[in-house]
């Protein structure tokens, strides 16, 4: 090929750069093989003399580089790209360069695209900022995408979570600062809950998938003796998943690489409160994602709407359960699947029989986390009465220690409220409960907060069925306290609700809390610790009642996103069936023994079945036309 920029040598150390980043794969080619090249001088013509001159001094200087010398001084660069600016700028440099070269529109004879299923004639998505996306031609896109995804087996999938692990963990600050930027949290809760999460999520997929995902045989019954009977999970098609404002990044990135890893294309639409724009695509672009396996779309929940009447074949929702409802409803139309991952009131039951101080601070921790704006924080703590009072004021003790900022180290416990919608519905909670005569034991001083974001922590008792955060989410930093006697009163309160997501039991007896956990109507309960269920990805996550529909995340996550399909094969042969026609006299005295022996117990009745079995063979063998 000839360049207008780019010399011979530079031109062969482009390609033997790009074929370290992307070596290809089954039915992927590599960077040389795509041909991405031809299309380099298209690159250049955009950059400034600066950056041309910088790129191809390098591309000259890798030109005398051994293979394996670039290889190492490659991962040398991206190992530092969190401490140097210098190297992140040289990392997000160079694999601009390839990926965008790898991933363009080329011309139609370019293998990638082939594979891809691309269509030149659509366009590629853009920026909200930059033009409306129609999303008819998203939704088409979405369409075509699913081909190439569905047609990549699980190992090639895998590849790209294992490129997106590497990246989330090299730009892990970079990501924390943007979440931070738009959620006002503290970057502790950041790393623990968002980005670790994520990370172990990842690794989750990477270990199981592929056994997860495989042809599973299952046992075929005596009677239909000769086949075989076998499991398989399908990819389902596009996938719409809509996430909520209150864990922007792990709320996209663990359903959308469920949905891919399962074979499916995937539209994203994120809260329009904390959309992280940008954020989620280059990521993905960086760890080699094509930009029409996961489209992200901006907008309210108007635009969800008219997404869900395009028809997709998935949608999964987290969010309130008043939008969840929507959901249902219109998808009930169409009868589209729906997984919904809605709101939580948790009850927390501590037996007398607990330490007090890890029970207590555990309290804290899970009705405090993220200011308490998260589904499975704790809402309310049922305390039995001998160690009430002990109970309580340790738990006051521990809530005026908690560190409220938002901070540039990590040096804080929580940040403020996400949302001014959000902090004033919690405001107007507290003035009903206080109205209605509960006593606040901490932030008692929360109306000097309406204009601010930074709620006090507030503990609270003495609340009743009248007040309205007896029944409603809370969604806030609020944590009632209540008495209770015995073990059936815990599990009758606990019950007492429309929720259904999340609860923790707290006893040294631990038969007892294990029959409790039973006992309470909910989708996970932590013992003798909170919110720990969503902390181990080989469990399912979901709630019952007005919590949601549906389980994501562990083995039954993979379900969430595939079409279980059972098959059975049979020989091709010319056996002719028992249970096929034509049905005569003699065929039913013998098949009605032959049901009594299956299932009657014993050898010799097992012996009656073979024989009478048999009989029913070489009779059907013999009958070819009703006489």
């Amino acid at each position: 090929m000839e360049s207008k920029y780019l010399n011979k040598k530079q031109i062969v150390a482009l390609n033997r750069y790009g074929d370290i980043l992307i070596p290809g794969m089954d039915s992927l080619p590599s960077f040389s093989q795509s041909k991405a090249q031809l299309e380099v001088d298209r690159i250049f013509e955009f950059m400034t003399d600066e950056d041309r001159d910088g790129m191809l001094f390098l591309l000259s200087a890798f030109y005398y580089l051994p293979s394996f010398v670039l290889l190492i001084l490659f991962k040398t660069i991206f190992m530092l790209t969190s401490v140097s600016g210098i190297c992140r700028l040289l990392a997000v440099g160079l694999k601009g360069v390839i990926f965008t070269l790898y991933y363009s529109d080329v011309d139609k004879d370019n293998k990638v695209f082939k594979v891809l299923n691309y269509n030149p004639k659509i366009n590629a998505p853009k920026f909200e900022s930059e033009v409306k996306l129609d999303m008819k031609t998203v939704m088409n896109n979405a369409k075509a995408s699913f081909e190439a995804v569905s047609k990549l087996s699980v190992d090639e999938r895998i590849k790209f979570i294992v490129k997106l692990k590497a990246i989330v963990l090299e730009n892990k600050e970079e990501i924390i600062l943007a979440i931070q930027k738009e959620t006002n949290k503290s970057k502790s809760d950041i790393i623990m809950s968002e980005i670790f999460s994520v990370l172990d999520h990842l690794d989750f997929l990477i270990k199981t998938a592929k056994k997860n995902l495989s042809d599973r045989t299952v046992k075929t019954p005596i009677a239909l003796m000769g086949k075989k009977s076998l499991v398989s999970f399908d990819a389902l098609g596009v996938s719409l998943i809509i996430s909520p404002w209150n864990y922007p990044f792990f709320q996209a990135i663990v359903p959308i690489t469920l949905a891919f890893v399962c074979g499916n294309s995937v539209i994203y639409k994120p809260s329009e409160f904390t959309p992280l724009r940008g954020l989620i695509e280059k990521v993905l672009a960086q760890a080699g994602f094509n930009p029409f396996w996961v489209q992200v779309v901006y907008g309210d929940g108007k635009l969800g709407e008219e997404l869900i009447d395009l028809k997709p074949a998935k949608i999964f929702f987290t969010g309130s359960v008043g939008t969840g409802k929507k959901i249902m409803q219109q998808a009930g139309k169409y009868l589209i699947p729906v997984e919904l991952e809605l709101g939580g009131k948790d009850p927390m039951v501590v037996f007398d029989d607990v330490d007090l101080l890890r029970a207590a601070k555990g309290a804290v921790w899970g009705a405090f986390t993220n200011l308490g704006q998260a589904c499975t924080s704790v809402e309310r703590v049922y305390v039995q009465e001998k160690i009430y009072e002990e109970f309580k004021a340790i738990v006051v003790a521990e809530t005026k220690l908690v560190l409220q900022a938002i901070d540039s180290d990590g040096s804080s416990d929580v940040g403020h409220m996400i949302t001014t919608a959000q902090r004033d519905k919690v405001i107007n909670l507290l003035k009903d409960a206080k109205s209605k005569g509960a006593k606040f034991l901490t932030g008692d001083n929360f109306e000097n907060y309406k204009d601010k974001m930074n709620l006090p922590l507030v503990v609270l008792e003495n609340t009743n069925n009248q007040m309205l955060l007896e029944e409603e989410e809370i969604f806030g930093p609020l944590l009632p306290l209540y008495k209770f006697k015995t073990e059936e009163e815990a599990i009758e309160l606990c019950n007492d609700s429309d929720f259904g997501l999340s609860a923790s039991v707290w006893s040294n007896d631990n038969n007892r809390a294990i029959r409790v956990a039973k006992k309470i109507q909910t989708g996970n309960v932590s013992i003798n610790n909170v919110m720990l269920t969503e902390g181990n990805s080989f469990l399912p996550f979901g709630g019952v009642k007005n919590s949601g529909i549906g389980r994501f995340r562990g083995e039954f996550g993979y379900y969430a996103f595939t079409n279980i399909k059972s098959i059975i094969i049979d020989k091709n042969s010319k056996k002719i069936e028992a249970n096929w026609y034509p049905y005569t006299k003699e065929k039913y005295q013998i098949f009605s023994k032959m049901v009594d022996a299956l299932f009657t117990d014993g050898v010799f009745a097992f012996v009656k079945f073979l024989i009478n079995g048999l009989k029913l063979e070489m009779y059907c063998g013999k009958t070819k036309k009703r006489e």
